[in-house]
């Protein structure tokens, strides 16, 4: 998947969440293109003050989608139509890099083992702890992020263990799974 947005806060804000969303849901986002930027230089001091509000906007971006292929397009003087105008948009954003190629998504979720159990991992970026609500139900994981929701069903050799704390941690909400025969430990960083 591909974020588009224009560089404006609002904008910027409903693009952040939905990158959370969308990972939260398992497709792995790879890039993002910030269009209708104004171009630096010779403006008026009404577009200067756009262009110095869109500069903020995209340095918070930046810091947003770090990872992320990060591209731009600038404000054009009509909206691309037809093939050859089209052509020349995909030329400006992505230059001489395909843009059909796959880019760094993050996986959908993983699972390593651990001593006595093992952590499942469900990339959540930009989510923080207060987003972030988990229960257990059955051979499911529910995982709401503000007013979204999913169910996880466990793989097979998670099932029969027991959630033993849960964090979120460098953009990932990573769950603790013990053995039933481990005996609960709790840490102060961990929430279930």
């Amino acid at each position: 998947m591909r974020l588009v947005l224009t560089p404006e806060s609002v904008v910027l804000a409903e693009a952040r969440r939905a990158y959370t969303f969308l990972t939260l849901f398992g497709y792995a986002v790879d890039a993002a293109v910030v269009n209708r930027v104004f171009p630096d230089g010779g403006a008026d001091p009404w577009r200067a003050t756009w262009v110095e509000a869109q500069r903020r906007v995209l340095a918070d971006a930046a810091d947003s989608f770090a990872g992320l292929d990060l591209r731009t397009s600038t404000y054009r003087a009509r909206e691309p139509v037809g093939h050859d105008e089209l052509l020349d948009l995909a030329r400006q954003v992505y230059a001489d890099a395909d843009p059909l190629a796959p880019g760094a998504g993050r996986p959908a979720m993983s699972v390593v083992s651990s001593p006595g159990g093992a952590v499942l991992s469900v990339p959540l970026p930009l989510a923080t702890r207060d987003d972030v609500r988990l229960a257990r139900k059955g051979d499911e994981l529910v995982v709401t992020v503000a007013s979204y929701r999913r169910l996880l069903t466990l793989p097979s050799g998670l099932a029969r263990h027991r959630v033993a704390g849960a964090r979120v941690h460098d953009g990932e909400l990573q769950v603790r799974f013990a053995a039933p025969d481990v005996p609960p430990t709790a840490s102060p960083e961990e929430t279930t």
